[in-house]
């Protein structure tokens, strides 16, 4: 019973992780690394 309880919580973390790193909302990290990352293509191509 442990285990399952243990293997539970893991697979319930691993989940948030994902969720949290390449989740579909806009406040994801991967969401905001790529906004950032276009903001600075931005600044570098509008610059001479």
């Amino acid at each position: 019973m442990k285990q399952l309880i243990v293997m539970t919580a893991t697979i319930m973390l691993g989940i948030c992780l994902f969720r949290l790193i390449a989740g579909p909302a806009e406040e994801s990290i991967l969401s905001s690394v790529g906004q950032l990352w276009q903001q600075e293509i931005e600044m570098r191509t509008a610059e001479p």
